[in-house]
């Protein structure tokens, strides 16, 4: 069994940190914010606009990534892939660096760095192959991959990857969704990664 997954958002959760990074910033209003969409919305409202959004991005992604949360739910479902010898991928729009760090950090590094840290190729933890997690520059680069690696199904947070024109047909598609209402579309939306692991398991045994 061959099962696909996204990275930021679905695996890496960055709520937190991103409060934390309008905090610093001065941005009081999206320091607030429950999620980091909304601290999106709420800095993209800003003086600097989408600008104020790519510096929090640059920020989090980079420097930050080792402090991301694995999201609740993951760990027990990566856990059970291995026991039953599912193969895992990941497969994630990242660009390598942001225009707006001045560090110039290798964000596909720290994300691969992040994954160490947790024990996702850890033979002893998660057990997944290095060789089997990719970035892509585009979301059509990405959507290119899930149609090569011929998975049965694939775990996403945005709706929009499901709904381009070119997804393969024959995955499942598997939308996590932290927020209610959860919305319609061609995909079967979870709030919460237990009840996505659970539902994804009884359909593909």
């Amino acid at each position: 069994m061959r099962i696909g997954l996204d990275f930021d958002n679905t695996l890496a959760g960055y709520d937190e940190l991103f409060r934390a990074a309008a905090a610093a910033a001065g941005l009081a209003e999206a320091a607030a914010a429950p999620t980091k969409k909304a601290v999106r919305d709420l800095a993209r409202a800003s003086a600097e606009g989408d600008v104020a959004w790519q510096r929090l991005q640059a920020l989090v992604y980079g420097r930050l990534m080792p402090q991301a949360a694995l999201i609740d739910g993951v760990a027990p479902f990566l856990a059970e892939c291995r026991r039953r010898g599912w193969r895992l991928f990941v497969v994630s729009h990242k660009t390598e660096t942001a225009p707006y760090d001045p560090d110039r950090v290798n964000l596909r590094d720290a994300a691969r760095g992040w994954m160490t840290a947790r024990g996702f190729f850890d033979p002893a933890g998660f057990g997944l192959d290095p060789a089997d997690v990719t970035f892509c520059a585009t979301r059509a680069e990405k959507i290119a991959r899930i149609r090569d690696l011929d998975v049965r199904a694939f775990v996403d947070d945005l709706e929009e990857v499901f709904t381009e024109p070119d997804f393969p047909q024959g995955p499942e598609r598997y939308l996590y969704h932290p927020a209610r209402p959860l919305p319609d579309g061609p995909f079967r939306a979870f709030a919460d990664w237990n009840a996505l692991a659970r539902d994804l398991f009884d359909r593909l045994g």
